[in-house]
């Protein structure tokens, strides 16, 4: 699952106002469909681009207090695991959010905190969002540019479009399709390179009208552990969660036990907040065969031109197309 959602890109709006937008029951849940598309890495360019496809979950999970104040909790889920919790405030104006925690509830905080929508709904309606997500830089423009009819699963909507604008961290386009009542209905996002060529694009679609249900939950049976892995500065060293900027390479290794028949292994290396890159941004991704039930591989992730930058990295193992493994590391001075 690399999602690369830079900065709640794909946040469902609510608000209390005197006209409120959306209802904020403890519960109210938003279910899209995740499509990640990047370019082929064939030469034949007529070949068309790789997709991926994920189930989101977004859930209004009650409150978490947060320097003496009150946020209601987004939960965000991919399947059945819960992946972060955006901090949010409906406030006259529209709606904030605070800050992110992770599944582990390490707490980021966003200064200031960030306009997600702002009234009123309007053609021309605009914002921006200069400031801090942790310690990485963001610089967005909004813009409401109008009103728009949209397609999705979950029916046919009139939607006002939201246009976002993004050169820090690193240059991208969110356009956002609001509907007051539901929510967003449809987010398309493209994450750029320096030179304006699109590295990767990704689109959420609402799948149904928005309920109030239970949070997911996962199988509570014990599941046999079938894929372990790791990371090292070596082919055959110690894991290690923390390497230097100069580390010639860098080593995920795995190892699967009861795997089912020509099963194929991915891995996923991601920059997870790293200065001057797109948050969550997938590096590169590679796969195998396994052979048979019992194998182990390696992957490896050569240094950059110029050193790898400081920061926060993961990689994340799949079976097939099924989550396996993550794996979180650091790269420091």
């Amino acid at each position: 699952m690399k999602f690369v959602w830079l900065a709640f890109l794909f946040l469902p709006l609510v608000s209390p106002a005197a006209d409120p937008l959306l209802n904020m029951a403890e519960g109210t849940t938003w279910n899209y469909e995740l499509v990640q598309e990047k370019p082929s890495n064939s030469f034949d360019l007529t070949e068309p681009n790789e997709e991926e496809h994920f189930n989101v979950t977004y859930r209004l999970g009650g409150n978490e207090k947060i320097d003496n104040k009150d946020w209601a909790r987004l939960e965000v889920y991919r399947g059945e695991n819960l992946e972060s919790v955006d901090l949010i405030l409906p406030s006259e104006e529209g709606i904030i959010c605070q800050a992110r925690m992770d599944a582990q509830r390490n707490l980021t905080k966003i200064n200031p905190p960030q306009q997600l929508v702002k009234r009123p709904f309007r053609t021309g309606t605009s914002w921006d969002f200069d400031g801090t997500i942790g310690d990485t830089k963001v610089s967005q423009h909004y813009e409401i540019v109008g009103e728009e009819d949209v397609d999705v699963p979950a029916g046919k909507f009139h939607a006002w479009r939201i246009h976002c604008e993004q050169t820090s961290p690193g240059p991208a386009t969110i356009d956002r399709w609001f509907v007051p009542t539901t929510g967003f209905v449809k987010v398309e996002t493209a994450v750029k390179g320096a030179s304006g060529g699109v590295l990767q694009k990704t689109s959420l679609k609402l799948k149904e009208l928005p309920k109030v249900a239970s949070a997911p939950r996962k199988n509570t049976a014990p599941q046999p552990e079938i894929l372990s892995a790791g990371v090292s500065s070596e082919p055959k060293g110690e894991f290690k969660a923390q390497f230097k900027i100069d580390t010639p390479a860098i080593y995920a290794r795995w190892h699967g036990q009861g795997l089912p028949e020509h099963t194929k292994i991915r891995a996923s290396f991601i920059a997870e907040n790293v200065a001057d890159v797109s948050a969550d941004y997938e590096i590169d991704e590679t796969s195998a065969v396994a052979p048979n039930p019992n194998s182990s591989g390696t992957f490896t992730l050569s240094q950059p031109e110029g050193g790898w930058a400081p920061g926060n990295y993961r990689v994340e193992f799949f079976i097939d197309h099924q989550p396996a493994e993550t794996v979180k590391f650091k790269i420091t001075k």
